[in-house]
């Protein structure tokens, strides 16, 4: 069975010690919550990617251009992702865009009883460990 590779970026925003995420509108993982993310389109860069993502899904956001984590992983058998997560600094306050059917800032003490798709648990985990678990 071929592997099919896709290219993927999340966006971390943090505002007094409380991290952005989106509840996610539509399927894989409708009503999970997950950092702002999405797949590379043809003729994008990762960091153009995340600048839209941003955009569509919680509005005007500033996304640093230097990645902060780089990292693949198996979503199946047959399907892999290269992800890049960058920084990013809202504009405003959160909103739900398009992909979303919520936005808003959680404490790292509340997301342990939350349902938060297995991509973002990834990278929170990373982040916080140093290293890419699960």
């Amino acid at each position: 069975m071929p592997l099919t590779q896709h290219a993927t970026v999340a966006i971390l925003i943090e505002r007094r010690g409380k991290i952005l995420l989106i509840r996610r509108g539509y399927p894989p993982e409708k009503g999970f919550w997950a950092l702002p993310a999405g797949h590379v389109d043809p003729g994008e860069t990762p960091w153009q990617t995340a600048v839209r993502e941003a955009r569509e899904e919680i509005g005007e956001t500033v996304v640093e251009r230097k990645p902060l984590l780089r990292f693949a992983h198996d979503a199946r058998v047959d399907h892999r992702h290269r992800a890049t997560v960058f920084r990013g600094r809202l504009v405003g306050e959160p909103r739900a865009g398009s992909d979303a059917a919520a936005a808003q800032f959680f404490r790292r003490s509340e997301l342990p009883a939350m349902e938060i798709t297995h991509y973002t648990n990834l990278i929170l985990n990373a982040l916080r460990y140093g290293k890419i678990r699960g």
